[in-house]
């Protein structure tokens, strides 16, 4: 009996001395750590990352397009450089005279022909050039302005006493610009006519000549058809062409 309690003893004695070696034994056991992972950025956060640089150099160069394409069409755009706008500077023009009460400005290069007038009342003005017996021969611009806004028109006389618009003839308008204002006392008319229009109800006008002019304005009424309250006629010289 006591040579069994010994043997078991001894088995116990024996185990636990294993079991305190075992640490030293056996390897010890790493904990598996999970490799660091490199997370790639969101490609929609990384396409707008990317983009937005882009998006900002086409903004600024499309807004400087839109700077610079004004300055080229004004470049572009064809100008007679004669101001019609229905006010006459001290300066403006080259030449003036009064004739029938009616001040008569005008200037002219090798092309075209400026002209002012200055009308006592608010009626129509007309100014005829170069008539060969009275009215007649004579080629007519007629303007008034009525509500701010001016109108002209081209006539030829067509006899003595009488003018009819060139489009009624079968001829052309050939005002090229005009515009008129309105005071109190008085009318302000101001066009540009082609010195030659190639218009066949035209008289071609030739720089360095001398011209007789007609003039004729109302005091009160507008209109192309009216009877003159005052007519009278001049001269006009034309400046020789540069």
């Amino acid at each position: 009996m006591s040579n069994t309690w010994l043997i078991i003893l001894g088995i116990l004695a024996a185990g636990f001395a294993v079991f305190l070696l075992l640490p030293h034994v056996l390897p010890e056991r790493v904990p598996e750590v999970p490799a660091a992972v490199e997370v790639e950025p969101d490609a929609a956060e990384e396409e707008v990352a990317v983009d937005e640089p882009t998006v900002q150099v086409e903004e600024e160069t499309a807004e400087a397009v839109e700077e610079t394409e004004p300055e080229a069409a004004a470049e572009e755009a064809p100008a007679i450089g004669y101001s019609i706008d229905g006010a006459i500077g001290a300066t403006e023009y080259m030449h003036s005279t009064e004739i029938a009460g009616v001040e008569v400005y005008w200037t002219n290069d090798a092309t075209y022909l400026r002209v002012g007038l200055v009308a006592p009342g608010t009626g129509y003005v007309a100014i005829g050039f170069d008539p060969v017996r009275q009215m007649e021969g004579a080629n007519f611009i007629l303007g008034y302005v009525e509500d701010g806004k001016g109108y002209f028109r081209d006539d030829f006389g067509i006899e003595a006493t009488a003018h009819m618009a060139d489009v009624d003839r079968g001829g052309v308008d050939n005002i090229v610009s005009s515009a008129g204002a309105e005071w109190t006392d008085r009318t302000i008319l101001e066009f540009i006519i082609p010195l030659d229009s190639g218009d066949e109800m035209d008289k071609p006008l030739v720089p360095g000549s001398t011209y007789t002019v007609l003039l004729a304005y109302h005091d009160l009424q507008d209109g192309f058809t009216t009877r003159h309250s005052r007519r009278g006629s001049g001269q006009i010289q034309l400046d020789a062409a540069p």
